[in-house]
C-alpha cells in the first residue's frame, strides 16, 4: 500500500471513530442492519470500449446508533443515524473489474418529517479496495479503476414500508461512486444507480428510539461570524488531455480565506477565495516550453477560485460541500479546448466534498479551533485531486 492510501485509510478510520463515537449517545440506542442493493455501472463517455458488465450486487453490513440523546446538534438534525457500513460488490464482470470491499462512515437524516411515516437521507464517505485493476498488458479495459484503493461515497433516501418493535423493512434508492480522486489514471470511476432494501434491528422498543415529529428549530438568526484560513496538501495525477505524459502524480498546494455565518450553531455558510499551484502544470510547462505559458510558468500553472459553500456542524465532526467558479486556470483551459456544454461546465465550474475533524466541540462555540479534512475537489463532477487540509476558524463576535 502507497503512503497516500495509508493516509486516505487511516484518516477515514478517524473520521468513523469521531462519526460513531460520540460521547452523549445513550449505550441502548445501537443497531444492527443487514441490506442488499442491486445496481448497474453506467458506462463512461470516453474513447474506449467500455467492458461489459452484469447486475451489480452488493451485500452490506450497517452498525449504529440513533442520537436520542439530549444534545442540541442530535436535536437539531432531528435524532440523526450515525455509524459505518461494511460493504462486498460484484460489479458484473469478475474477470475485468474484480471484486470490491468498502467501509463508509454514514449520518442519516429523517426527511419530510410531517408525514406519518418519514423518509431518511443516508450519506455516506469511506474507502473501497478492488481486488483488480487497470493493467496496460493484462487488464487493459478496466480504465474505470486506477488502483486498488478508492474514495467510496454514497447517498440514498429510504421509506420504512413495515416497522415493529425493534425492526423496521426499508426500501432505497440511490447513487454510489468510487474513484481514487484523480492520484492515479486512467480513473474512469464506478458510478452506479442503485436499489435496497434492509431490515433494521434495534435493541429497544420503537418509542425509545423513533422521532417522528418534527423538531422546532427556533431563534434562526445571525449571531455567529467567522474567518476560516485553510491549508490544503493534495495528489493530482496528469490527465491525458494534459498529456503526453500520464502516471505523473506531483503535489497540489491550496490557500484558502473564507467568511462564514453560523446559523443556530449548526449551517455555516460560507464564501472565499482559494488559491492553487499545481506541480504536474509547471513541470508540463517548462519541460515543453509551451508557448503562451512559459513567460511566467508559476502564474500559469496557478488557479484562483471563488466559492460559496456549507458546513453541516455535529459536535466534532462536519459534513463540508462547496460549489465554486474557476476566475483563473490557464493551463487547463488550454489544454481542454472546446465549447460543448459539458466540458464548458468542468472549465468554469468546481465542487469539493469532505469531511472535518474539530479539536474543540463546535457546538461550544469557541473563540479559536482547528480542524483537520479530507475532500475530493472536481472539476464540475470530474476528480481533479484528493487533498488533505488542516484549519483554523476565529468567531468574530462574542
Amino acid at each position: 500500500m502507497s503512503r497516500k492510501d495509508k493516509l486516505i485509510v487511516l484518516l477515514l478510520f478517524s473520521f468513523s471513530s469521531y462519526c460513531f463515537g460520540q460521547d452523549t449517545v445513550r449505550p441502548n440506542a445501537h443497531f444492527f442492519e443487514p441490506e442488499l442493493m442491486i445496481g448497474k455501472i453506467i458506462p463512461a463517455s470516453n474513447n474506449f470500449v467500455f467492458p461489459s458488465t452484469g447486475t451489480q450486487k452488493t451485500i452490506a453490513l450497517n452498525f449504529g446508533a440513533t442520537n436520542n440523546d439530549t444534545t442540541k446538534w442530535a436535536k437539531y438534525y432531528n435524532y440523526s443515524e450515525t455509524g459505518f457500513m461494511l460493504l462486498y460488490s460484484n460489479l458484473g464482470n469478475n474477470q475485468v473489474l474484480g471484486h470490491q470491499y468498502s467501509i463508509l462512515p454514514f449520518v442519516s437524516f429523517r426527511v419530510f418529517n410531517k408525514l406519518k411515516n418519514p423518509f431518511s437521507v443516508k450519506l455516506g464517505a469511506g474507502v473501497s479496495y478492488f481486488t483488480t485493476r487497470f493493467d496496460s498488458v493484462s487488464n487493459p479495459q478496466n480504465e474505470i479503476i486506477g488502483q486498488q484503493f478508492t474514495w467510496d461515497v454514497k447517498a440514498f433516501i429510504y421509506k420504512s414500508i413495515y416497522k415493529k418493535g425493534g425492526f423496521k423493512l426499508k426500501l432505497g434508492v440511490g447513487f454510489s461512486h468510487e474513484s481514487n480522486g484523480h492520484t492515479k489514471l486512467p480513473n474512469l470511476g464506478v458510478n452506479s444507480p442503485m436499489a435496497s432494501i434492509s431490515g433494521q434491528f434495534y435493541n429497544q422498543k420503537e418509542d425509545n428510539y423513533f422521532h417522528p415529529k418534527r423538531i422546532k428549530r427556533q431563534n434562526v438568526s445571525l449571531k455567529n461570524y467567522y474567518i476560516t484560513c485553510e491549508q490544503g496538501f493534495g495528489f493530482h495525477d496528469q490527465d491525458e488531455t494534459e498529456g503526453p505524459e500520464m502516471g505523473n502524480l506531483k503535489p497540489v498546494h491550496s490557500s484558502d480565506l473564507s467568511a462564514a455565518i453560523l446559523f443556530n450553531k449548526h449551517i455555516k455558510l460560507r464564501a472565499g477565495f482559494t488559491y492553487r499551484y499545481y506541480k504536474t502544470y509547471y513541470d508540463h510547462i517548462v519541460d515543453n516550453d509551451i508557448p503562451e505559458l512559459i513567460d511566467n510558468p508559476v502564474l500559469s500553472s496557478s488557479n484562483v477560485n471563488f466559492y460559496i459553500g456549507n458546513e453541516f456542524l455535529m459536535g466534532h465532526m462536519s459534513i463540508d460541500v462547496l460549489l465554486g467558479i474557476n476566475l483563473y486556470k490557464p493551463f487547463y483551459e488550454k489544454f481542454n479546448p472546446g465549447t460543448e456544454l459539458g466540458l464548458m461546465l468542468q472549465k468554469r465550474l468546481l465542487t469539493r466534498i469532505g469531511m472535518n475533524a474539530y479539536l474543540i466541540n463546535t457546538h461550544k462555540l469557541p473563540k479559536h479551533n482547528l480542524f483537520v479534512g479530507a475532500n475530493i475537489k472536481a472539476n464540475m463532477a470530474k476528480a481533479d485531486f484528493t487533498e488533505i487540509t488542516l484549519g483554523y476558524t476565529y468567531k468574530l463576535n462574542q
